[in-house]
């Protein structure tokens, strides 16, 4: 994610969607992090709103910018970073969303700006307008870790594990199996910012007044205290089953605001409503945000949503007690315009577009070099979502500010696909051309790592007479022998470069033919609007997904900007055929659409990536047949296949790069998807 310097903070955040659009702040809470929204921005964003989700003081990759600077974690103080923020974003008047700490915080926003922030909603933890009363001792037991971080010991136990003390709070905060363990250990992962601790317990000291506030904020805390109400729309969200603030605790909050006000329960959900039932949430919010603010009312939510079945449900459902339920269930966790059959593996915070899965299960992904200089290249994800350079350091750490000093034959320059060839290797494509540009003499090449040694074994070099200038090497599929490469050129002159793996040799086959360049007369389209630049350019991708059938006799390809699937025989890309016969052997498939990646699973199903729709189809026959439609696949890009043959897919965000979108960061979120096979 990008990072905003203030005065004293370097601030880590995400932005979703049109510059232009009217801005909503998002603020996570504790112990959680940014990725609390991750199910919620994205749907605001496609609604038309300019989303900006940073990540609090003290949590990720969030710093202060002095050592000598108080590291405190009060409300107001949040809310002087969030406005800091906001102001060097350009925002001036946005709404708000807030959770646990969010929620106060963005409720000091409004007291302190109340000519900026149009509409507020609070999650899970009430107000603190008129100063905060000592709880009844029920709601004391429950916020027993106040009392605990308020003495010396407690704050050395949250020091000596601090990822056990938040995995505590998941826990009896929710219901029993709300979370996963690998996203547990994700966002635990910001908790390792060295002022976690130091912010946390200033955070709960202070509001005790165990601790004095930020001095710089002082003037905002007293401002919250002395005010008693709040007349701006306003929402707050209460589940119903949170284990720390009560529903009771909940009970005074109407009386805080003047204005038009909801307040919505969520049966079944705990104090993270956002992360256990997003739809619920986003379809609130945007009632909020989007709304006649004189309709607001009570509303208390029903919507079932499991991102898990709990044992109980489990075992009903094996006894067919609740057939009808189940498939309610399954609709639910697809939502609305989602696919319960898409399941987000990992997300990352820079481009993603290729992705490799090996027999024994490993998972790679890249990242090129298009719009942001990213600090990996190519990665192992890990089961929690983590990423290793692979096969190391040295080769991940090319930059192009460096691009005079480094030999670019030793290093990842611009990697655009990385594959397994089915023999214990997996080969790394690499263009050789940062920002999709002008290739860098030397780069373009092919490198063969060994995955039992996780060693590079080969380095073949494209020449630059088959890498021509404004050559795009975009993605290679291998004969079953894993002797020969093919490689499509989605760059300028569109064709199949074909290489011999073992010799190094290769050559331009179809180079220029009608096949392998892209048809202008299409145009693409996202949500019926055409995707073009700011200068007016929309995406022109010659040859690019390319597929080979399971006995290597038949290679399939298609240009990005294209509506048509061709296959040609491989045993006409031999370096003897003479051109001429090679285009008279090239054969029209279908009829399709602006298609990306292409894959031919074991079982025989040709897979394409359909990103003007959101979707993933197959070829059935003559006939292309949706396979699931997701709104988060925004540009699915690149399949791979697991042993048991789930299908893995990246979403790489193009249409969200300033590219296409002017003033987005130059590092965007993208994410890694798996779905079942077609039966």
């Amino acid at each position: 994610m990008p990072i905003m310097t203030t005065d004293h903070l370097l601030i880590d955040y995400a932005e979703f969607g049109p510059p232009v659009g009217q801005a909503v702040l998002l603020l996570h809470g504790w112990p959680d992090d940014a990725s609390t929204w991750d199910e919620v921005a994205p749907v605001l964003a496609d609604a038309g709103f300019r989303v900006i989700v940073p990540t609090l003081r003290g949590f990720g990759n969030t710093r202060f910018v002095s050592a000598e600077e108080p590291r405190t974690g009060n409300s107001a103080v949040l809310a002087l970073d969030a406005i800091a923020l906001m102001d060097a974003l350009g925002i001036d008047r946005f709404m708000v969303a807030g959770h646990d700490w969010g929620s106060n915080a963005a409720e000091a926003l409004a007291v302190g700006w109340p000519e900026r922030v149009e509409r507020m909603a609070m999650l899970s933890t009430p107000p603190r307008l008129g100063g905060m009363p000592t709880p009844p001792f029920e709601q004391a037991q429950r916020q027993w870790y106040h009392w605990f971080m308020a003495t010396a010991r407690g704050a050395q136990a949250v020091r000596d594990d601090r990822k056990g003390f938040a995995h505590l709070h998941w826990t009896n905060w929710s219901p029993p199996g709300w979370f996963d363990e690998q996203t547990f250990a994700r966002v635990a992962r910001s908790f390792e910012n060295p002022d976690w601790v130091d912010v946390t317990l200033h955070s709960y000291r202070a509001r005790w007044d165990e601790a004095e506030s930020d001095p710089r904020s002082r003037w905002l805390e007293e401002n919250v205290k002395a005010t008693q109400t709040l007349s701006l729309p306003m929402m707050y969200v209460q589940g119903d089953a949170d284990g720390v603030n009560l529903p009771s605790a909940a009970a005074q909050v109407p009386g805080k605001f003047t204005g038009p006000f909801a307040m919505i329960h969520l049966s079944g959900v705990g104090h993270f409503p956002q992360r256990e039932n997003s739809d619920a949430v986003v379809r609130h919010l945007l009632t909020l945000f989007t709304g006649d603010p004189a309709t607001l009312s009570d509303h208390h939510d029903r919507s079932l949503f499991m991102k898990k079945a709990t044992p109980l449900l489990a075992g009903i459902a094996a006894a067919g007690l609740i057939a009808v339920a189940a498939v309610g269930v399954a609709q639910a966790q697809g939502g609305p315009g989602r696919s319960s059959q898409l399941t987000q593996v990992a997300q990352f915070d820079h481009q993603a577009t290729g992705v490799a899965v090996t027999e024994d299960g490993r998972r790679f992904v890249n990242f090129p070099r298009w719009t942001d200089d990213a600090p990996i290249s190519v990665a192992e994800v890990s089961r929690d979502g983590s990423l290793t350079p692979y096969p190391d350091a040295k080769w991940n750490s090319w930059r192009n500010a460096r691009a005079n000093e480094l030999p670019v034959g030793e290093y990842f320059v611009c990697v655009q696909s990385i594959v397994p060839d089915g023999h214990g290797n997996l080969w790394v494509l690499d263009p050789g051309a940062p920002g999709n540009e002008k290739i860098l003499e030397g780069a373009p090449k092919l490198v063969r790592i060994d995955l039992a040694s996780n060693r590079v074994t080969k380095v073949i070099a494209v020449p630059g007479d088959v890498a021509l200038q404004g050559t795009y090497l975009n993605d290679i599929r291998f004969s079953p022998d894993g002797k020969t490469g093919y490689i499509t050129d989605s760059g300028t002159r569109g064709a199949i470069i074909v290489v011999d793996l073992e010799s190094g040799r290769g050559f331009r086959a179809l180079d220029g033919h009608a096949s392998t360049q892209i048809d202008k007369t299409v145009q693409v389209t996202l949500d019926g609007k055409p995707l073009v630049r700011p200068d007016g350019r929309q995406p022109a991708f010659a040859a690019d997904g390319i597929a080979i059938s399971n006995d290597g006799k038949t290679l399939y390809y298609q240009a990005l900007t294209g509506k048509t699937l061709y296959s040609i025989d491989t045993a006409k890309l031999r370096p003897e055929v003479s051109e001429a016969d090679r285009a008279a052997a090239v054969r029209t498939v279908t009829q399709t659409h602006v298609a990306d990646g292409l894959w031919m699973s074991r079982a025989g199903v040709l897979y394409l990536t359909s990103p003007t729709d959101y979707s993933i189809k197959r070829l059935n026959g003559a006939t292309v047949e949706t396979v699931l439609t997701d709104r988060r696949l925004r540009w699915p890009d690149t399949f791979s296949e697991a042993k048991d043959g789930t299908m893995y897919v990246t979403a790489s965000h193009i249409q969200d790069t300033n590219w296409f979108t002017p003033g987005a960061p130059p590092s965007i979120r993208t994410q890694l998807f798996s779905f079942p096979p077609v039966k």
